[in-house]
């Protein structure tokens, strides 16, 4: 008995003595818990099979990766590789200087310059120092102007000067090793210096109008690998940042050195690259950097990695660039070692907060609650990886496997507050164990009486208080519902209850006489608790669907209380329970959810509703009509489609969290920006006759025959949706529909001048400045003007001789032609009944199709009396698309086939089999009642379980089941053959909706429950 009592004793507060809406509470900062939205790119978009190690956004919006394949440009649609056999070498670096020129440093053929058109390359046979660059460097005098460094692996530095590179005149005084990097600090040490990083050789450095390469000392950069160099300002304090292989992430500022490590300060490597920053919305700024692990952020010493279970393609990011696009976002393209990835920050309104769970099937509770000292703290539960805990910007996580807790899945999070306003977490575990969550974090498993065993999970637990006693009711997977009443444990059931009893979530209702009443969530329908028993409502009350999930209480637009209960196969249903003896199920007027099983229906303080669903997240925005909806998936930044239970939140700044199957993500619904910024739209491409042209202007000699003009609009964000319109004027009447095509092809122009008008939208529909782009196409000489009056003067004179000689033959000739016409009406109506059979047959599967089938039943008297019983059986594959997807479509195409060739075998001769639509088929049964139809359903269901499929290109064998629904009636009018359609499909959604692979007739009518265990 005091092990129980102690479990309410023991719920003491959390935050003890603090009111909490009496301290002001900052938010937590999504910006150093949330992951950014990667978009990957490949060999199938047309990079190369091979690394990337650079990237670089040119002055036009393009983007270049370097690659040992050479260069590749995208056009915000493809990538596409440089055709100049100059550009066909390993390229180790890019570089765009202050004017705008693209640079590309080759690692053993010297570089090349693109001047917006084409590549002009430079080596030692045009005078180079140097065959081996690493690097280009930008720097800035005292008056402004800027000159271009190239760094070298061999010869040190190479400075371009009048248009010609040559060495740098101080070279003799840096160390016989490579350079790496470069930068320039403005008021560091009280004056301008220049930079460079060594690859053996530590950090070097000389001031500006001086001479002489000077070595910085320090021994922990003596031999120091420094890869990059980054110069950045921060509330007016300089600060250098180097990248040092094997040491970590240095900063350099007037307090000395300072160095991040993987030791003390989390990096989850030493072997760093590239460094760039970012600006932040309160003026700082994030450093990003790219590593053998992954991309790095770094904010105020705090670091967080993003690798392949945040979405890039690969650990290993050998190259970044940061870029601004002229919409103000900020763009991050990363060249890793399985392609180039792009995430753009603060696009999209989704942020991925943890990937706990992300190993097995995700995260299963969430918490947020205030720090007590002005912040927040958020606690996730997750399957095998136990609780997380981020608070003061970093994450601690308890596991079994470190002892923290007694099993490694947890399966809620939850606070209960008592009748003294104390509130106490607790945390249920797969396995049944209740763990008490106290400071430090502390966690105490709690005495319980329910068995424990590897099915059983606390999935929810409510307190309340109740004619003065303090009670606390908990929902479990196995064992139904437990109270704890002054020290007193129940355990309750409901009548009607078959086998295990799994309670999902549990609610309080306060109605206006001020009496509670509890509701839940179960696996038998929805139970009520009137304060003596719990009664069950399911089907019998309006319930679609009995197996339900979540469970919120929603109030509509007059105040009336509504259940929103998530359902496993029906979606949302909502439960106007203003007299909770009498509930009332209302009408199904929401928009339809993405998915038929739905978690939770959360309501913000807007009236914002959020619909966790198998296929994202519905929200749902209250309007004077209902309700407009928005539909979230992985396209939209979310890390997995699939919600979990127990796992939703809105928290106080209206922003919503759900864990997935994958871990936990975040709505922020204040980040939705609106785009109305028009992207470029640039001319990618002008080829005549597959040979490319210079432009702008496109000339078509004599003889030409084909000219094609490709476009691009660079949107840098959900490309996919930019469409496109053109009109060539002076040839089209109108422009030609909006589609994805990014190039238009014309062939044997006639003789003109013509303008190609190119029109571009993005995704948000954006309109872009339209492109004129002139076409001349010159005529050959049989096209000229006088040529062609010679000709119609000759053709006049030849036309009048043969037409004296055509008078000779043409009675003779229509005597021959009416006999042809003769023969060619016979075939025609030969091939009009061809047609005609086509026409109502099936290519696939040789079936008759649906208007065969629609125009045999809207013609009942043509083939028995209209007082005979007319039977219609429909039938459905079971689960063809998950079929399609795994074995591909010629398996669905052979298990189609296999299908019609067991209906047709268990069908009568006089019986029309047809292919309905998709995987649904039909048979039409004259003179055949309900039973014998049933039967009939049942043999074909049967023979198709045991039928084998063959997996085109495999050895493999498959089976498929099917769903059958059955109606028969007399067939007197086209309404009759409509209601049997209707019937037939009905009794085939309730074998659907009672499980698949089994028989359904009207009004439920069943064969066997199950046909087979194929």
């Amino acid at each position: 008995m005091q092990a129980l009592i102690l479990l309410l004793c023991v719920a003491m507060p959390v935050m003890a003595g603090v009111n909490p809406s009496a301290v002001l509470v900052h938010p937590l900062d999504l910006q150093d818990i949330g992951a950014p939205v990667f978009t990957n790119f490949s060999p199938r978009d047309g990079l190369p099979d091979t690394v990337t190690v650079a990237i670089r956004t040119d002055r036009d919006g393009f983007v270049w990766a370097a690659s040992p394949a050479g260069v590749f440009r995208y056009d915000g649609r493809h990538w596409v590789g440089s055709d100049d056999p100059a550009m066909a070498h390993w390229v180790d670096s890019l570089w765009v200087d202050r004017q705008g020129t693209l640079w590309a440093a080759f690692r053993s053929d010297g570089l090349a310059r693109y001047d917006g058109t084409r590549w002009h390359v430079e080596n030692r046979r045009t005078g180079l120092p140097s065959q081996q660059v690493r690097r280009f460097a930008e720097t800035v005098d005292g008056s402004g102007a800027s000159t271009l460094w190239a760094l070298t692996w061999d010869r040190g530095l190479m400075v371009r000067r009048g248009g010609r590179w040559q060495a740098d005149p101080d070279n003799a005084d840096l160390p016989p090793d490579s350079i790496l990097s470069m930068a320039q600090t403005g008021n560091l040490d009280g004056r301008r210096r220049q930079w460079v990083g060594t690859g053996t050789s530590g950090l070097w450095y000389r001031d500006e109008g001086t001479h002489g390469w000077h070595k910085w000392q320090n021994p922990l950069l003596d031999t120091a690998q420094v890869e990059y160099l980054l110069d950045t300002t921060r509330h007016g304090r300089e600060a250098l940042w180097l990248s040092v292989f094997g040491v970590g992430l240095c900063r350099l500022d007037a307090d000395g050195l300072h160095c991040l490590t993987r030791k003390n300060d989390g990096l989850p490597t030493l072997e760093i690259y590239d460094i760039a920053a970012t600006p932040l919305p309160d003026g700082d700024a994030a450093l990003w950097v790219s590593s053998r692990a992954g991309l790095i952020r770094v904010h105020d010493g705090h670091v967080q990695v993003f690798d392949r279970r945040h979405g890039l393609p690969s650990n290993a990011v050998r190259g970044l660039n940061a870029w601004r696009s002229p919409g103000g976002n900020e763009v991050i393209w990363l060249a890793t070692e399985s392609g180039v990835s792009r995430t753009v920050l603060g696009a999209s309104a989704w942020s991925t907060a943890s990937l706990l769970g992300s190993g097995s099937i995700g995260v299963f509770g969430v918490l947020m609650e205030p720090d007590g000292h002005g912040g927040e703290r958020l606690w996730v539960g997750a399957s095998d990886d136990g609780i997380g805990l981020f608070e003061d910007g970093h994450w601690r996580q308890f596991t079994a496997a470190h002892g923290d807790l007694p099993a490694p899945s947890v399966s809620m999070l939850a606070v209960t507050t008592g009748a003294d306003g104390a509130r106490t977490r607790w945390a249920g575990l797969r396995g049944g164990e209740l763990l008490r969550i106290g400071d430090g974090p502390v966690f105490q498993r709690q005495p319980t009486p329910w068995p424990k065993s590897n099915g059983e999970a606390v999935l929810d637990t409510l307190a309340r208080a109740d004619a003065g006693h303090q009670e606390q009711w908990f929902a479990l997977r196995q064992s139904g519902i437990y109270r704890l009443r002054d020290g007193q444990w129940k355990a309750f059931s409901a009548d009607g209850v078959r086998g295990q009893w799994r309670v999902v979530k549990l609610l309080e209702q306060t109605t206006g006489d001020g009496r509670s009443w509890l509701w839940a969530t179960t696996n038998e329908g929805l139970a009520r608790f009137d304060g003596t028993r719990w009664t069950l409502l399911g089907h019998a009350a309006g319930l679609p669907d009995t197996n339900l999930i979540g469970l919120n209480l929603i109030r509509d637009a007059a105040g009336h209380p509504v259940l929103w209960l998530g359902t496993s196969s029906a979606g949302i249903t909502r439960v106007d329970v203003r007299d909770p003896q009498h509930p009332v199920v209302l009408p199904d007027t929401l928009p339809r959810a993405p998915d038929p099983t739905a978690y939770s229906a959360l309501a913000d303080s807007t009236g914002r509703i959020y619909i966790c669903t198998n296929n994202g997240v519905q929200q749902l925005t209250p309007t004077a009509a209902g309700y407009r909806e928005q539909v979230f998936t992985r396209r939209d930044g979310m890390l997995n489609d699939e919600c979990n239970t127990d796992s939703q939140l809105i928290d106080s700044q209206d922003r919503f969290w759900t864990g997935t199957l994958s871990g936990l993500v975040v709505y922020d619904p204040h980040r939705e920006v609106s785009d109305t910024q028009p992207k470029p739209l640039r001319i990618t491409s002008l080829q005549v006759d597959g040979q490319s042209m210079p432009g702008p202007a496109v000339h078509l000699p004599a003889g030409a025959k084909t000219v094609k003009v490709g476009f691009a609009l660079l949107s840098w964000y959900r490309e996919g949706e930019s469409r496109f319109r053109t009109q060539l004027l002076g040839f089209d009447a109108k422009p030609s529909p909006w589609t994805a095509e990014d190039s238009r092809t014309f062939s044997t122009l006639p003789p003109g001048s013509y303008s190609l008008r190119v029109e571009a939208r993005d995704h948000a529909g954006n309109a872009s400045d339209a492109i004129m782009v002139p076409i001349t196409v010159d005529a050959q000489w049989w096209q000229l003007l006088s040529v062609r009056i010679a000709a119609v003067l000759g053709l006049l004179v030849l036309g009048y001789g043969v037409a004296l000689l055509r008078t000779r033959t043409l009675r003779a000739q229509r005597r021959a032609l009416e006999r042809r016409v003769d023969e060619r009406t016979a075939e025609l109506h030969a091939a009009n009944a061809r047609l005609l059979e086509l026409s109502y047959h099936d290519a696939l599967t040789g079936l008759a199709n649906r208007r065969r089938l629609l125009e045999q039943l809207e013609q009942p008297g043509n083939a028995h009396a209209p007082t005979t019983s007319t039977a219609l059986i429909f039938v459905d594959v079971d689960y063809f698309k998950d079929y399609n997807d795994r074995f591909g479509h010629p398996a669905g195409d052979e298990a189609l086939r296999g299908v019609a060739a067991t209906l047709l075998r268990c069908a009568p001769d006089d019986a029309l089999v047809a292919r309905y639509g998709g995987e649904e088929f039909a048979c039409l049964l004259p003179g055949t009642d309900t039973a014998q139809a049933m039967r009939l359903a049942a043999r074909i269901c049967v023979d198709m379980a045991e039928r084998e499929i063959p997996v085109p290109g495999t050895d493999q064998i498959e089976r498929v089941t099917l769903s059958a629904g059955v109606a028969s009636a007399p067939l007197a009018s086209v309404d009759d053959a409509y209601r049997l359609l209707r019937e037939a499909d009905k009794a085939l959604y309730r074998a659907k909706l009672d499980g698949r692979n089994r028989v359904r007739g009207p009004d439920g009518a069943t064969t066997d429950d199950r046909l087979t265990s194929a």
